[in-house]
Parts: C-alpha cells; sequence; structure tokens
C-alpha cells in the first residue's frame, strides 16, 4: 500500500527534506546555547549567605 502510494523518488525527497530540517534545529539550538551567560554573585549579598565551598560539600 504505501510502495503503491508513493514512488521512490518522492521517498527519497522527504527523507532527505527531514533531515536537514533537523540538522538546522539543532544547527539554531548550538548557537543560541553557545553564549552561555555568566551567573555571579550580586554585590549586595553577604558572603556568609552566599558560600560556593558550602554548597559543593553538600553535594
Amino acid at each position: 500500500m504505501f510502495r503503491e502510494s508513493y514512488d521512490l523518488g518522492t521517498i527519497i525527497s522527504a527523507i532527505i527534506t527531514f533531515v536537514m530540517l533537523v540538522l538546522v534545529i539543532r544547527f539554531m539550538l548550538y548557537m543560541v546555547n553557545r553564549k552561555r551567560p555568566t551567573i555571579q554573585k550580586p554585590d549586595w549579598l553577604d558572603d556568609e549567605r552566599f558560600d560556593l565551598d558550602k554548597r559543593k560539600k553538600r553535594k
């Protein structure tokens, strides 16, 4: 039934189109995710309340 409805050229074209769409979406997500913001401690926060060493030891 599938083979009777579509010829080989249409199936190959659909596969190539799907692969190209997936590659373009992956590339766009890679470009967006490449520039990660650096999260820093706010200046107004005291050192006692925000200690990176204590948080690492808990894990």
